[in-house]
């Protein structure tokens, strides 16, 4: 059987965006059924918005290479509704997630692809990990009915955070689950093996890892006095600025970005993914709570394995006992077992469910 999953892949700057693609591509891979990323990329909407994406793909070199040799189940490259269309004549079952798949975006033509509008009514819908990013409903009247229909056409629905469970109820009138990232449900030896293709020199002072999306000055200032003050090396990992004030970054490999991650002494940042893979390296991590980027896939995350303490919402919420205490990582994996379970079985169960409907 044929499943396209629907999901943002092509992103040249985004670690989280391409390792959690992997992650659903190879978990279904796993799972006996052949697996295919549908290649869609909206096109810029205006000239600046085409140059940057120029800029950004000239610097996205080792992102490329990473999908090429670890996701080779990546279709040809769809931009328009006609060619998305076509795709019901060779896929079985479409599959649209994880990440902010469902956030409102103003360009509301590719929103609604994410919400399947392309595929044929008889084909099976499914939702998985799907994130309206923040923990309210954005768009207007209009849209809204429209998303209502397409969200009704889904047979199975679930979501990343409890509040995606609420607008679902609330706003759509349908019911879902609540389930874990797919990078959370991979057996964290690819990730491993990932990380290992880059190493690093045990001769190399232990380090602080900083990664935030919303940098500043006087962020890392702060965390490169901290890591002094702990006799740790200072290591940036989100790209190096070529440009001032343009935010044009020159960015590492995604097996670096995971290999740094691994060998940190702690990791401090306000990334999910990169939370996550604290979590699955089993590292000492700080995070600051981002609220424009959304909080509550954090706040869910973290709570869910007893770690809410490790969410700060401001810098000076940062004491030593903070910074110097472990993690029960026994605990947190058994926490993180009854859920990966459960998130595994909604795939499961159904992709069982559209196979024995087409026998």
């Amino acid at each position: 059987m044929k499943v396209g999953i629907l999901t943002f892949h092509h992103s040249n700057y985004n670690y989280g965006a391409v390792l959690q693609a992997f992650s659903i591509y190879k978990l279904i891979e796993t799972m006996g059924y052949e697996s295919h990323i549908i290649n869609y990329a909206p096109e810029p909407t205006t000239f600046r918005k085409r140059v940057a994406a120029g800029v950004v793909a000239m610097l996205g070199t080792e992102f490329r290479k990473f999908r090429k040799k670890y996701i080779p189940g990546i279709l040809q490259k769809t931009n328009t509704l006609s060619e998305l269309k076509q795709l019901n004549e060779s896929l079985d079952v479409f599959i649209v997630g994880s990440d902010q798949v469902w956030r409102f975006r103003r360009d509301a033509q590719s929103m609604f692809r994410y919400y399947l509008d392309f595929v044929d009514d008889q084909k099976a819908k499914i939702a998985y990990a799907a994130s309206f990013g923040v923990d309210y409903w954005e768009a207007g009247d209009e849209v809204t009915r429209e998303i209502k229909t397409l969200v009704g056409r889904f047979s199975a629905i679930s979501v990343r955070e409890e509040t995606g469970v609420e607008i679902c109820r609330n706003v759509f009138g349908v019911e879902s689950v609540c389930v874990l990232d797919p990078t959370l449900l991979l057996e964290p030896k690819f990730f491993h093996e990932l990380a290992d293709k880059k190493t690093v020199r045990s001769s190399e002072k232990p380090a602080l890892v900083y990664m935030f999306l919303d940098d500043s000055k006087e962020k890392e200032a702060f965390f490169k006095e901290t890591a002094a003050n702990h006799h740790l090396k200072f290591v940036r990992i989100n790209g190096k600025k070529l440009v001032p004030k343009k935010g044009f970054f020159l960015f590492k490999s995604v097996n670096s970005w995971l290999s740094n991650i691994k060998h940190a002494e702690i990791v401090v940042t306000d990334s999910f993914h990169c939370t996550v893979f604290s979590i699955i390296f089993k590292k000492k991590f700080i995070c600051l709570a981002n609220k424009h980027r959304g909080v509550t896939r954090l706040e869910n995350l973290l709570k869910m394995v007893h770690l809410s303490n490790r969410l700060i919402f401001d810098v000076n919420q940062l004491d030593e006992k903070l910074l110097q205490a472990g993690i029960d990582y026994q605990q947190v994996e058994k926490l993180l077992s009854e859920e990966k379970n459960k998130s595994i079985g909604f795939l499961k169960t159904n992709l069982e469910t559209v196979k024995q409907s087409m026998s």
